[in-house]
């Protein structure tokens, strides 16, 4: 883990003024919803709920993304990212390996049976070329001759 101290501090701080500011403009706006002020003689073209949610939303973001970008670029996420993507890929690992192990039980090929045809395949294919190429030498000296 890193030497480096995260300020957990300011962090909360940010995250809470941006969830705080959120919820009371989220507030505001239901308040001046027609479906709240029915009774109350509020008319119905004041409130655009498509409106009213996309503000909500650029409030939302707006307050949460210093939060979130301090905390993104923390080393305390940066180091924890790592151990998680080496932990993912030893996951990746064993499953390869249980995989292959349960193919092999049922004796249907895996990768590295496939690989190893491949490879044989590739083999004959390349010394068939190499025997071509000398079929093909010994017989144009021999047409050379004739004319």
């Amino acid at each position: 883990m890193s030497t480096e101290k995260f300020d957990y501090t300011e962090f909360y701080k940010k995250f809470y003024e941006g969830w705080e500011k959120t919820m009371s403009e989220a507030m505001e706006m239901w308040t001046k919803s027609s479906l709240l002020n029915k009774g109350q003689g509020g008319s119905k073209a004041e409130f655009d709920p498509v409106a009213n949610y996309k503000k909500f939303y650029e409030t939302w973001e707006k307050t949460t993304s210093d939060a979130l970008e301090m905390w993104l670029n923390s080393p305390l996420f940066a180091a924890n990212m790592g151990k998680a993507i080496e932990k993912s890929s030893d996951f990746k690992k064993y499953l390869d390996e249980v995989i292959e192990k349960s193919l092999k039980n049922m004796r249907i090929p895996t990768k590295s049976d496939i690989d190893k045809v491949l490879v044989a395949v590739n083999n004959i294919e390349a010394k068939i070329n190499d025997l071509t190429d000398k079929v093909d030498d010994l017989k144009t000296p021999k047409q050379a001759s004739k004319k």
